[in-house]
């Protein structure tokens, strides 16, 4: 996940007011929500990019929408972005204060496509695995990809797993190739 240099200094000074607080926990609950919120509403992706919005009027809308369902900190927190017109960067000042957080609580998030829904067993072996690997407890955020025939690509860090039919399908012409030089 390479959020940009911007993006890490606005995570890293909202992780510092939420320990001062004691409030990390709600503040990842909330930006948890926000993102869930802008992954889903185009209308609110729409209106944070909007760079014709005063900062004035976003503040107004921001306080409507979220005064009260979410935190005082996170809440102005969102006012000062606003201020600033960082708030078009907030899907990724949020998926780096995750980041960070998990970092700091020994945690790494492993991206999957898969080209059908995992099973529990599958999902299971699969944290079990990458945890051994990467030595860090691990958690899963899978997307279906129909666009794979078979199989699922993981992303963990920097490193990624492809074990995709096609993948396995070259590394097999590969080897066959190779063996018969």
């Amino acid at each position: 996940m390479n959020e940009t240099p911007v993006a890490m200094r606005y995570a890293r000074a909202l992780i510092q007011a939420a320990e001062e607080r004691d409030a990390l926990d709600r503040v990842r609950e909330d930006l948890e929500g926000l993102l869930n919120l802008i992954r889903e509403s185009e209308d609110l992706r729409a209106f944070l990019s909007d760079p014709l919005i005063y900062p004035e009027q976003k503040r107004t809308a921001v306080r409507r929408l979220f005064s009260g369902r979410i935190g005082d900190l996170t809440l102005n927190f969102l006012l000062l972005l606003c201020d600033k017109r960082r708030e078009r960067g907030l899907d990724g000042i949020i998926r780096a204060f995750l980041m960070l957080l998990d970092e700091q609580r020994g945690l790494i998030t492993a991206y999957v496509r898969s080209a059908q829904e995992l099973s529990q067993d599958q999902r299971a072996r699969l944290v079990q695995r990458l945890s051994a690997y990467s030595g860090k407890q691990v958690r899963l955020d899978v997307e279906i990809d129909r666009g794979l025939r078979a199989g699922f690509v993981t992303r963990m860090g920097d490193h990624v797993f492809d074990a995709t039919l096609e993948a396995q399908l070259n590394r097999m012409r590969q080897r066959l190739v190779s063996g018969l030089s």
